[in-house]
């Protein structure tokens, strides 16, 4: 999802891109939570009548879903913001906070789209300047990396 902000105090315009996310933090916790009781109620019955080794299982089955829903939580909060002005273009990528940041000289940069020549592997979107390339929009879809390449090819080209 890209959500754009035109004339903030810092740039001419900034794009904060973000993953889709079907559920926020508290629905995948109650999600897990309804898992867990109807496995525990599937299993207490089980283990009442003698086969207590379905608990250690159904308890390692939970850890995992458990674990795979906190990785996938984690990964749908990450954010990436490309501030473009006047002189420069600063990138900031992380989740609460900024963990990664490249300021970068506009008069150099290069917006480059390359696309695989197999159709099942994503394009990726680079932003190049003097040797150095950040990729930018791993988590958008296709559409939504073609329109911010075109997005900032145009931005890029409008001098101030």
């Amino acid at each position: 999802m890209i959500a754009i902000e035109s004339d903030t105090a810092a740039c001419q315009s900034c794009y904060v891109l973000r993953p889709n996310r079907s559920l926020s933090w508290r629905q995948n916790l109650g999600v897990f939570c309804g898992l867990s009781l109807v496995t525990l109620m599937l299993v207490f019955p089980l283990v009442a009548m003698g086969f207590w080794l379905v608990l250690p299982f159904a308890g390692l089955e939970l850890l995992a879903v458990g674990a795979g829903l906190y990785y996938v939580s984690c990964r749908c909060h990450e954010c990436e913001v490309i501030c473009v002005a006047t002189d420069s273009i600063q990138i900031e990528r992380g989740r609460r906070h900024s963990r990664q940041r490249w300021v970068l000289a506009r008069q150099w940069v290069r917006v480059v789209l390359t696309s695989c020549p197999r159709q099942w592997y994503p394009s990726r979107l680079h932003i190049r300047t003097q040797g150095r390339t950040v990729e930018v929009g791993r988590f958008l879809v296709e559409r939504e990396r073609r329109e911010l390449a075109q997005e900032l090819t145009r931005r890029l080209h409008i001098y101030p």
